[in-house]
C-alpha cells in the first residue's frame, strides 16, 4: 500500500466523521424523539464521538504507523527520500476494481533495485571495515612508534645520567688527587721550613758583623728587646762579639 493510499484512507474517514456530525447537528430535537419511540419518553442519551480523540488518533497512532510502514516495505539506506518515492511509485502493483492485478513488471523491477542496493550495501560495509582496518592498523603503528620513541628518551636519559654520574666521580677523584697532592705539598713545606728553621737556630759570627746587624737579618728587628733575647739565650752581658762565635738564636 503507497503513501497515496493511506491518505486516501484517512481522507475517507475524514469525510465520513463530518457527514456524521452534520446529520447529527440537523437533527432537530422533536425528530430525536420521534427516533426515540414516543414523544413524552425521554431521548436516549447517545455517546458522541468526540471529534478530537479521533483526530488525535489520526496524528498520534494512525499518521506514525503509515510511516513507519512505510519505512519498512519501501525504504532503501543509501537512497534519498525522493528516489526511494519515486521507485515505490514505479514498482507498486495497480489493482483494479476486481482485485486482480495490472501490472506484474513492477515486482521484477523491485527485486532487481533490492539486489542493487544489497550489493551497494555489502560493498559500502567492506569499504567501511577496510577503512576502519586501515585506521586500527594506522592507530597501532602510531602507538609502537610512540613507545619506540618514549624508550629511545629513556635510553638517552639513562646513558646521559650514567656519563654525569662517570664525570663527577672523574672530578671527585680529580679533586682528592689535586687536596692529597697539596696536602704532601704542604707537609714538604712545613718540613723544608723546620728544616731551614733548625739551621738558622745557631749563627756564626761573620767578619764585620755586630749583634745588632744578626738581630736584623734573622729576625728583621734591631730592637733592645730582641737583643736582651739573644744575649739572655747565650749567656752574655753585653752586645760584643767576636768572629768566629756560634750564637744561638731563639
Amino acid at each position: 500500500m503507497s503513501k497515496e493510499d493511506y491518505r486516501d484512507k484517512i481522507e475517507e474517514h475524514r469525510q465520513s466523521f463530518e457527514d456524521e456530525q452534520k446529520d447529527q447537528q440537523n437533527l432537530s430535537r422533536v425528530s430525536r424523539m420521534n427516533k426515540n419511540g414516543s414523544p413524552n419518553k425521554k431521548p436516549k442519551k447517545t455517546k458522541r464521538k468526540m471529534p478530537l480523540m479521533t483526530i488525535l488518533f489520526v496524528i498520534f497512532i494512525l499518521i506514525p504507523f503509515s510511516i513507519l510502514i512505510y519505512f519498512l516495505k519501501f525504504y532503501e539506506p543509501g537512497k534519498s527520500i525522493e528516489e526511494a518515492e519515486k521507485n515505490t511509485s514505479e514498482q507498486v502493483v495497480e489493482i483494479d476494481k476486481s482485485g486482480n492485478k495490472t501490472d506484474a513488471t513492477g515486482s521484477t523491477g523491485n527485486k532487481k533495485e533490492d539486489d542493487k542496493a544489497k550489493k551497494e550495501a555489502e560493498d559500502q560495509s567492506k569499504k567501511d571495515a577496510e577503512k576502519l582496518a586501515a585506521e586500527q592498523k594506522a592507530a597501532q603503528e602510531a602507538k609502537k612508534a610512540e613507545e619506540a620513541r618514549k624508550a629511545e628518551e629513556t635510553r638517552k636519559a639513562e646513558e646521559a645520567k650514567k656519563a654525569e654520574q662517570a664525570k663527577l666521580a672523574q672530578q671527585q677523584a680529580e679533586a682528592a688527587r689535586k687536596a692529597e697532592e697539596a696536602k704532601k705539598a704542604e707537609q714538604a713545606r712545613k718540613a723544608e721550613e723546620a728544616k731551614n728553621a733548625a739551621k738558622a737556630s745557631t749563627h756564626t759570627v761573620k767578619e764585620n758583623e755586630n749583634l745588632y746587624r744578626i738581630a736584623l737579618n734573622h729576625y728583621g728587628d734591631g730592637s733592645e728587646a730582641t737583643l736582651a733575647k739573644i744575649r739572655a739565650a747565650n749567656g752574655m752581658s753585653s752586645n760584643t762579639v767576636m768572629v768566629g762565635q756560634v750564637i744561638k738564636l731563639p
